[in-house]
């Protein structure tokens, strides 16, 4: 009895405060709009859309030791040749691309060398891809999932072509019953179950869901769906696959904090890329629960995640971090935002917005100061935290004729973040949240002819994107 009462503490204490993950490393590389990342042993590979692709050497798994940088070549036409998901067999990476599906060789990763694209890729848009053994998946939305055989890696044999209605996301495993793959598709919001044999690809089940996947994993016979804004679902397969049940149960959901994106596995976890966050997911079975055991809040974007034994890489839209998974023995700090933007405010009135500081540590949190940058922004008391405790400071800005910008400065007794800064924002140059919108009057240049006049559409709701021609 004695036995049983010391485990469930420790457990207890696990899921209260153990929330946090250590940062060790950051590095901000020349590649910008990180969408992947990828590790295979010692190596950590980051595509970036723009900017390049990065090498890094991971031996020592909490330093990030640059290796190189290099570029696919675009073959002709603007907007350079924008990289996106990657994946690695053998000496071999394979990166999907505007221009088809890369072939890197990597035998040297300080020196890597372009080998080629796969034929017939250039004319798909390529989104995630997979590799297990010497079969690769690749993902090219309304044109399905192409797979290919690498027993020669320069020189990829496709073998099969799976229509989809837009194939996002893939992931092969092993079958445990037999020498066949199983694979996992994102079609939209569907699930496809397939098995590919020597000589066939069978559609094995689909799932339909409410939300678009964003990425597919499995573990230990629990498949993980990433959709967007709607957290991370854990859906079983033990019985399905064993022939005991007539399809994958779903076992828990798990709504992420931000916008759950990529997704990877280590030991018995799942660490996701929630936009402005890192979180770690653990499927109890003792609970049968989905729960969060880790959390950081990143603010910069976490667009893709990579994980080697304990340690997180952390892809971010113009930055890579590491982390590492476990107790936490001091104090540990995060916000709630890194960010606060005022909506417009009349000169010499005030507007008050809350920020939330959090202790994620195992020990008390103490403030040795905290300060704003600039007068205009006057900050509320503050106390100290116990561990697993929070507050909401209040942080009043007040106007003047003055753009005002400026951060709040935390000092504390975190050991790997000991100086903090939230930025604050108010009656910024250019449009304010609340304040009228400019006129303006636009040729428009597709679907359709003349020109746009904003104040046309008063009354209606308008949505402007901007974006990159490629």
């Amino acid at each position: 009895m004695k036995r049983t009462k010391l485990i469930l503490f420790i457990l207890i204490i696990q899921f209260n405060f153990g929330l946090n993950l250590i940062l060790h490393d950051y590095d901000n590389p020349s590649a910008s709009h990180i969408l992947d990342a990828h590790i295979t042993e010692n190596i950590l590979i980051i595509v970036g859309m723009l900017g390049g692709i990065e090498i890094y050497d991971i031996s020592n798994p909490i330093i990030l030791n640059h290796l190189a940088n290099f570029n696919l070549p675009n073959n002709g036409g603007g907007g350079g040749s924008k990289p996106k998901c990657v994946s690695t067999y053998n000496n071999y990476a394979y990166i999907t691309a505007k221009n088809g599906v890369a072939i890197i060789n990597l035998e040297n990763p300080s020196n890597p060398q372009f080998i080629g694209y796969i034929p017939n890729t250039n004319n798909m848009i390529l989104e995630n891809l997979d590799i297990e053994d010497n079969i690769l998946a690749v993902c090219a939305h309304t044109d399905g999932v192409l797979f290919f055989d690498l027993m020669n890696p320069e020189n990829p044999n496709l073998i099969h072509i799976h229509e989809a209605d837009n194939a996002w996301a893939v992931e092969i495993v092993n079958n445990i019953e037999n020498e066949n793959k199983i694979i996992y598709v994102g079609s939209n919001s569907n699930v496809e179950i397939l098995e590919l044999n020597n000589t066939n690809l069978e559609l094995l089940y689909t799932m339909e869901f409410n939300h678009a996947v964003k990425d597919i994993i499995e573990n230990d016979l629990v498949l993980y769906v990433a959709f967007g804004t709607d957290g991370v679902k854990a859906l079983g397969l033990s019985g399905w696959l064993g022939g005991t049940q007539d399809s994958p149960n779903i076992l828990d959901h798990y709504n992420t904090a931000g916008m759950a994106n990529r997704m990877s596995k280590f030991d018995n976890n799942i660490a996701v890329s929630d936009w402005d966050d890192v979180e770690i997911l653990n499927w109890n079975w003792a609970t049968e629960s989905l729960i969060k055991t880790g959390y950081k809040n990143t603010t910069r974007r976490t667009m893709a995640i990579a994980t080697k034994e304990n340690f997180i890489y952390s892809a971010e839209w113009n930055s890579v971090q590491v982390m590492e998974y476990g107790e936490i023995v001091g104090a540990d700090i995060d916000l709630n935002t890194y960010e606060l933007n005022y909506p417009y405010v009349g000169v010499g009135d005030s507007y008050t917005m809350p920020l939330e500081i959090i202790n994620n540590g195992n020990s008390e949190l103490h403030f040795e100061d905290i300060f704003s940058t600039n007068p205009e922004f006057i900050i509320n008391n503050f106390s100290n935290l116990m561990p697993g405790e929070s507050q909401t400071i209040e942080v009043t800005y007040t106007a003047t004729e003055e753009n005002a910008s400026g951060g709040l400065r935390i000092w504390s007794n975190d050991n790997d973040e000991p100086d903090i800064v939230c930025e604050t924002n108010g009656n910024i140059d250019g449009a304010n949240i609340g304040e009228a919108a400019p006129d303006f009057e636009l040729e428009i240049v597709a679907n359709g002819e003349g020109s746009f006049r904003l104040s046309d559409h008063l009354g209606e709701i308008v949505v402007l994107v901007f974006f990159a021609p490629s």
